[in-house]
């Protein structure tokens, strides 16, 4: 006998059970009233919900933060490069153009470097690095 009363269901089930249902309400919303409700058929108190509410707002704003910061990071990134081919090229042109000795990789090489760390900070943070928009990072 399939009995589907007595049937468990992990978080996860739930989560996208529920969204699944959503869906083929054609809604993605539901009113703060809803979710109350909701959350009462589930034998949740409505003090534990509006701290879960709150919780996941201030969640939801720090990973919305964190997304800016790598945009950011990822567009000085850009800005960086276009400068450092620019330059770097104009110097080889300089160094092409006149005589004596190739000297144009040394700034190359400096600079090559420091746009490598620049590249490693905006495409592979390090997770305690992204943690506070204004948190100094102190190993």
């Amino acid at each position: 006998m399939n009995d589907l009363s007595a049937r468990q269901y992990s978080k996860d089930e739930v989560d996208r059970i529920i969204r699944r249902a959503l869906k083929m309400k054609k809604e993605d919303s539901v009113t703060h009233q809803e979710l109350i409700d909701t959350a009462k058929e589930f034998g949740i108190d409505s003090q534990t919900l509006e701290a879960a509410i709150k919780e996941d707002r201030e969640g939801y704003q720090k990973l919305k933060a964190r997304k800016k910061r790598l945009r950011r990071r990822k567009a000085r990134f850009h800005r960086h490069l276009w400068s450092y081919i620019i330059v770097i090229g104009g110097l080889l042109l300089i160094n092409a153009m006149t005589p004596g000795p190739w000297w144009f990789q040394w700034p190359a090489l400096g600079w090559g470097i420091g746009l490598a760390f620049n590249f490693k900070a905006a495409y592979f943070p390090l997770q305690k690095e992204v943690t506070s928009e204004n948190s100094i990072v102190i190993p």
